[in-house]
């Protein structure tokens, strides 16, 4: 099984829980029609074996994912990203997970249940990207991204810094913050926030 979905069920995150709960969205027509387009008509059996065989058309699966997301962040109200901190691998390892579970259920209603879990932690407004640590090894986060950082920290007795949300940094002290709080999670020590970090710290 996939590195991520192995760290994803150590860490107890609920999303996968969310996902097979999540109610679908509505549909266009009063009678709850609507047609889907592309690779989303598949089943999810067909996701998974496409992914464990790794042939091309898996790679098609990941382009529908964000192409769906994109018009979801344009539509949805109060919403600039749904997926402010989670990367494509993460979103399709979430789908092959839910999917291995759920092989008759469409890919599209798959990513529709995904969205719907993925809403309350989403970006509310507009946020710069930010590159942080060396060129070869950095992670690309939001400054939005970086104040939730700071705030997770901070509640978990890591970091006693200032926060100032309207001019996020993620300065040295919050780095070294992260070093103890991957040390104490077994993670590697970077002080980046990489996604295996940002599960664990996001995580209730």
């Amino acid at each position: 099984m996939n590195t991520v979905f192995r760290f994803l069920r150590s860490a107890g995150l609920v999303l996968a829980v969310c996902l097979a709960t999540a109610a679908p969205l509505h549909a266009a027509t009063g009678k709850g029609e609507f047609a889907l387009k592309g690779i989303g008509a598949t089943d999810c059996a067909t996701l998974v074996r496409e992914f464990k065989a790794g042939t091309p058309n898996a790679m098609m699966y990941g382009g529908w994912v964000y192409g769906y997301l994109t018009a979801m962040n344009q539509s949805s109200p109060d919403t600039f990203d749904l997926a402010p901190w989670q990367d494509l691998n993460t979103l399709t390892n979430f789908l092959i997970e839910y999917c291995g579970k759920n092989p008759r259920t469409s890919v599209g209603q798959a990513v529709f249940n995904m969205t719907a879990a993925l809403k309350p932690m989403r970006a509310k407004s507009a946020s710069a990207p930010v590159r942080l640590g060396p060129k070869g090894g950095s992670v690309v986060v939001y400054a939005d991204v970086i104040t939730r950082i700071g705030q997770a920290l901070k509640a978990k007795g890591f970091y006693k810094g200032p926060l100032d949300s309207n001019k996020p940094q993620f300065s040295d002290e919050m780095s070294q913050a992260l070093k103890a709080f991957q040390a104490r999670n077994k993670l590697a020590q970077t002080g980046l926030p990489d996604q295996f970090t940002l599960f664990r710290l996001f995580a209730n």
